[in-house]
């Protein structure tokens, strides 16, 4: 009874806390700014995945189960409408598109750590600068999902084919190639909860710094992420409202929410640190 109590105090006290700090506003501010960079890095992957040879509509479909039906058809009618307009000034147009506005997101997450921890909140070009590097850090996380997704099944072919026969034949690349497809979304995780760990690091005055619970704080939000993400996507496909009340704007619409969700659930994570170490 007394770990109920506790426990039931503790989220009253992550929800005063995120109230009195403006979180729900601010996770609005973050779903606007990561719209402004949705489409541009969807222009970046397209560019990218040209490289490897690979069908952008592969990676829509393999990465459209953790996205609502109605963003990821939207995303792949953009793709598709890129595939068919390939540019190199568009990958030109597509880096700084992502990078503005995720640095400027990225900014108002800092800036409400700041006020989650009583500290004063830094201003001028070192912040610029650090909030720049890190969307770039976050552009290059995302290749490399792209090719921990996209290139596991090449590359294990690629192996199979060069091998000799006789050596070939003393692994099992069919028993590989399954785990593989289960492996490579761990391996996605694992590099959503190392992000999330590293921007709680970046945003958390060094006083106030404490591994256990700044790593616990990063696998929950990881967990929720991924956990919201499906709850969210399974409601909105058991609804079909949302075309009739927004028309030709639901797919939009929808994406503006789930990036909202995902906003919100950065900061509860930044919340949840801030409480735990208090």
């Amino acid at each position: 009874m007394k770990k109920i109590r506790a426990a039931a105090a503790f989220i009253m006290d992550m929800v005063r806390t995120a109230g009195r700090h403006s979180v729900p506003r601010s996770a609005a501010a973050l779903a606007y700014f990561f719209l402004l960079s949705f489409f541009p890095l969807l222009l970046c992957i397209n560019a990218f995945v040209g490289l490897f040879h690979v069908d952008a509509q592969e990676l829509i479909a393999s990465v459209g189960r953790f996205l609502p039906p109605q963003a990821a058809e939207l995303a792949r009618d953009y793709v598709q409408y890129l595939s068919q307009n390939q540019s190199p000034a568009l990958l030109l147009v597509g880096v700084p598109g992502v990078l503005l506005p995720a640095s400027a997101g990225l900014r108002v997450l800092l800036d409400t750590m700041d006020e989650l921890y009583g500290h004063p909140r830094e201003t001028g070009i070192k912040r610029i600068a650090g909030s720049v590097f890190f969307s770039l850090l976050f552009l290059v996380t995302v290749y490399l999902s792209i090719v921990v997704i996209l290139t596991g099944d090449w590359f294990l072919g690629f192996v199979e084919d060069i091998l000799p026969g006789e050596l070939s034949v003393l692994w099992d690349f069919s028993g590989v190639a399954n785990l593989w497809r289960w492996l490579r979304y761990v391996l996605l995780f694992c590099f959503v909860m190392l992000l999330v760990l590293a921007l709680y690091r970046l945003g958390t005055p060094k006083q106030h710094v404490h591994p256990g619970p700044m790593l616990l704080s990063a696998l929950l939000c990881a967990l929720s992420l991924v956990g919201a993400s499906a709850v969210f996507s399974r409601f909105i496909a058991m609804s079909s409202r949302y075309s009739v009340l927004y028309g030709s704007l639901a797919s939009l619409i929808i994406l503006l929410l789930w990036l909202y969700l995902c906003g919100a659930v950065l900061l509860a994570g930044a919340v949840f640190n801030r409480v735990w170490t208090k």
